[in-house]
């Protein structure tokens, strides 16, 4: 199986729902009618992309593409709108009907539940915790959603680890029997930071942040009164190896690195290695760090890289198309008992209407339902299978 152009078309349609359904697009979403409320061009725009949908060869490219993207703006808080969202979904349901658009309404439901949870959350612990922070936490479905486990172990920030102990005590009470897997790469932190050389209004207020989690475990060293580095009882903080924050946060040295890059770049930190982040380089805080804008946002930064997005787009489509065109033939072959391969393959072309199968795919999975016992060859016709009830 390999991307085509409907494929691309597919992917493109994909992101730019996504473009019209992000914040901080308005430009797009303002291109409707003159005088149209933002609301009503919105909905155009979208009427418009799902009209194009409706001529896609590869409808399940589109539907993996948009799972994600929705998946990522979800997670990120990054919506325009609930209203959108929830059209979105109901013009696709008109479309593909419930098997596609039913998981969308599962990861929409998993996190208006989180958002009553954290609630709750807040409330009891409002007398209880004396950690000077906001925390809010996001338990979704593992099977509504498509996001991947981190590639990386990380130890976290002992004030975070604290809170994450009295969520899970106050989720357990609740909810019994239920396995957590932290996906910290998609979390996100605030943090306002001092700096001991900074000058003007940065001097009283710091600067506010908004980072990673894995920059946040990082940034927190440099906090502490004492620690793996050295020179703590310097004005300008202490100074870190590489090695010593790989082995005090535990990120792989491939994250660790992306991260430090991107807190170098910025000039939070200062390096021996002409500000490069690199395994050999020692880090320390920049303690003049000037800029005229009070708030930055790093985790922003980093951006996901399409190629990759791209290449397990399509990892997905083809393990999906592939368990979908075994899945027809099955169907195919246990009303009809047996069937001539050509008129098996042409049974499962007809039958398949979310993309077109290539013939060299559908003779790989009869190959497969041969080799798992579900489909024989005939003893007197090798062109001819038996189904194995």
């Amino acid at each position: 199986m390999c991307a085509g152009k409907d494929n691309n078309a597919a992917r493109l349609l994909a992101n730019y729902c996504d473009t019209l359904l992000r914040k901080g697009n308005a430009t797009a979403r303002a291109a409707g009618e003159a005088g149209a409320s933002s609301e009503d061009n919105l909905e155009k725009q979208l009427t418009q992309a799902i009209c194009v949908y409706r001529y896609l060869k590869e409808q399940d490219v589109f539907q993996v593409a948009y799972g994600r993207f929705f998946a990522r703006r979800l997670v990120n808080e990054q919506s325009v709108s609930s209203h959108g969202e929830e059209m979105m979904i109901s013009l696709l349901k008109e479309v593909s009907g419930m098997d596609f658009t039913s998981r969308l309404s599962r990861m929409f439901s998993d996190i208006t539940v989180s958002k009553e949870m954290s609630e709750r959350f807040k409330e009891t612990m409002r007398d209880k915790r004396g950690d000077d922070f906001e925390f809010d936490m996001k338990v979704l479905n593992t099977g509504s959603w498509p996001l991947k486990a981190p590639e990386t172990k990380l130890k976290l920030p002992a004030e975070l680890d604290r809170a994450v102990d009295q969520y899970l005590e106050f989720y357990s009470k609740s909810h019994s029997g239920r396995r957590f897997n932290w996906l910290w790469q998609y979390s996100k932190a605030e943090i306002k930071m001092f700096f001991p050389k900074a000058t003007g209004p940065a001097a009283k207020t710091g600067y506010l942040f908004q980072v990673s989690t894995y920059q946040l475990a990082i940034m927190m060293l440099f906090n502490a009164e004492s620690g793996p580095g050295t020179g703590y009882d310097s004005e300008d903080g202490p100074t870190l190896t590489f090695g010593q924050i790989l082995t005090a946060t535990e990120l792989d040295k491939d994250t660790a690195l992306g991260e430090l890059e991107v807190l170098c770049k910025a000039r939070v930190f200062n390096t021996s290695d002409g500000n490069k982040a690199t395994d050999t380089a020692q880090y320390t805080l920049n303690s003049g760090y000037k800029s005229k804008r009070m708030r930055m946002n790093l985790a922003g930064l980093r951006k996901p890289d399409a190629k990759k997005d791209a290449k397990d787009i399509q990892k997905s489509v083809d393990q999906d198309r592939s368990m979908s065109i075994q899945a027809a033939i099955v169907r195919i072959m246990k009303a009809r008992k047996q069937l001539v391969h050509r008129e098996l393959v042409q049974a499962t072309i007809e039958i398949i209407k979310l993309f077109h199968p290539q013939i060299s795919d559908i003779k790989q999975a009869i190959s497969k339902l041969i080799d798992n016992g579900f489909l024989a060859r005939d003893e007197d016709n090798r062109d001819v299978y038996n189904y194995l009830a």
